[in-house]
């Protein structure tokens, strides 16, 4: 494995320990590999539109409602929201 080293800012070094504290990277070593890898991803994937990702992300949080709250009885939004 080869080793890279590089200098960041202070305000992006205080900005990785705070992503590093909530998302839980042991190391900055750990956290710049997922980063690497992780932009790697995303500049290799094909564009998609907006609406494509709204279809997206409305299927997943469509199965993600549906695994939640099978078979069971949700209050109406208006009651919900009757304090606000």
């Amino acid at each position: 494995m080869s080793i890279v080293n590089f200098s960041i800012p202070i305000i992006l070094e205080k900005r990785v320990a705070t992503v590093m504290k909530q998302k839980g990277f042991a190391t900055k070593a750990e956290f710049f590999r997922f980063a690497a890898i992780y932009f790697i991803d995303v500049i290799n994937k094909p564009t998609i539109t907006e609406d494509e990702r709204f279809d997206i992300l409305t299927s997943t949080l469509r199965k993600q409602l549906q695994t939640k709250y099978k078979n069971k009885v949700v209050p109406s939004v208006r009651h919900q929201l009757s304090d606000v």
